[in-house]
């Protein structure tokens, strides 16, 4: 459309909001509804849809016309239930592409939930500061019972894409905004799993913006039909640390180890209160800081990070608990196969301290308790012991070839204490 075609386009919608807030919208069905203006062309029948129509009337037993913004919830809360959702992981891979889309075109682009509550947006520096303004952010509640017509709201109603432009909406204060907008799909199930939106104002309207929202709309759903591969992850932190996860070796830092341990530990979730705690103790490291190294472990791992509470959630296989159960069932050999090292020496997170010198304390009290040269010969070549080397040198036979390595070292130890 040229710019006056969308002007006269506007004109009639305005005119038809106006007809319906002060006649009802019985008065809609004449073939002439009022003119914006005393200036304005006549306008032409019907320029609003039956389906605009009955949303409007939904709209008026819940919204006032006044209200001005949608309410929000909690922007965090928000993107966090997108992060953990199949929708996000569907979605991940499209976001820097929609991000840039929205910023060069000048664009508001919003994926909401089955509810049409915005989970996550983009946009240009124009459309953002309007978008806040209205409460178009992550954590707004766009349903019809919120804040009257719109795309999101009518997307879900009628279960099909649509289009709203200008005063089609029920509140003035989204007069200025055409949005494109279509429910997102489980492609095995047909439920709808939230909807994608494309906005801007209206002068700025065009097929292709519907065009544009069905494209990602196709693309999110072929995502969705491939699930994150359900592959364990394979701790090894008992040593030089090693992480695998679906196959694959994962290259972490030192901090993204402790995350994984104090997690892999508490398989029943944590709060993040208590996930900081346990992390940081009283470090004065903040909460969006702990937030930042979920969020990056979280992608290493595909998404399988839930939160509320905060747990691992696919199966974990972990040295620690290995040589736990190991140690309980008295098998001795298999812990030392398995223990080469204290649990991340370098670490001085409160709950990994607890755990390192816990179970290295359990691993040499079973291997003292063993009375087996072997295996205290096997501690003792890991691990600097002036007890277990006594009780080594005790134990080996005067032929023995490892006993004069076995005295040398307790003199060694000996004279440092």
């Amino acid at each position: 459309m040229t710019t006056e075609q969308l002007e006269r386009e506007r004109q009639r919608k305005q005119a038809a909001w106006r007809q319906y807030v002060t006649q009802g919208s019985s008065a809609l069905s004449i073939q002439n509804p009022l003119p914006a203006s005393r200036d304005a062309a006549p306008i032409d029948a019907d320029p609003v849809d039956a389906d605009v129509v009955q949303s409007w009337q939904r709209s008026a037993l819940s919204v006032p016309m006044e209200r001005v913004c949608a309410p929000v919830i909690s922007e965090q809360a928000a993107e966090q239930t997108f992060q953990d959702s199949p929708l996000g992981y569907a979605a991940s891979g499209l976001l820097p592409e929609l991000r840039h889309l929205a910023e060069s075109g000048d664009l508001m682009i919003a994926i909401g939930d089955p509810h049409a509550q915005l989970l996550w947006t983009a946009g240009s520096q124009r459309m953002h500061g309007l978008a806040r303004g209205i409460g178009f952010v992550p954590g707004g509640c766009w349903d019809e019972t919120s804040v009257g017509t719109n795309a999101l709201g009518l997307a879900l109603h009628k279960r099909d894409a649509v289009q709203v432009f200008a005063a089609e909406h029920y509140v003035m204060a989204v007069h200025d905004w055409v949005c494109y907008c279509s429910p997102i799909r489980d492609t095995h199930s047909s439920e709808i799993l939230g909807v994608l939106n494309i906005s801007t104002t209206w002068d700025r309207h065009t097929p292709l913006g519907m065009t544009g929202t069905l494209h990602y709309v196709g693309r999110i759903q072929s995502n969705l039909s491939v699930r994150p591969p359900p592959g364990e992850l394979h701790l090894n932190l008992c040593g030089k640390p090693r992480v695998t996860f679906a196959g694959e070796t994962l290259r972490l830092t030192p901090r993204q180890h402790e995350l994984l341990t104090v997690l892999a530990l508490n398989p029943q979730g944590l709060t993040l209160d208590s996930l900081h705690a346990h992390l940081y103790g009283d470090q004065p490291i903040s909460m969006s800081t702990l937030k930042a190294e979920v969020s990056t472990l979280r992608s290493h791992l595909q998404g399988r990070i839930a939160s509320r509470p905060y747990r691992l959630t696919p199966q974990v296989q972990f040295d620690v608990q290995i040589i736990e159960q190991e140690l309980l069932a008295g098998n001795v050999g298999r812990v030392l196969d398995l223990y080469d090292a204290p649990l991340l020496p370098a670490s001085s997170s409160p709950f990994v301290e607890y755990w390192r010198e816990y179970l290295h304390g359990a691993v040499r009290a079973a291997v003292l308790g063993s009375s087996d040269t072997d295996l205290l010969w096997l501690f003792a070549s890991r691990f600097d012991d002036l007890e277990c080397l006594e009780q080594l040198e005790e134990l080996l036979p005067a032929g023995d070839h490892r006993l004069p390595v076995v005295r040398s070292r307790c003199a060694t130890l000996s004279a440092d204490l």
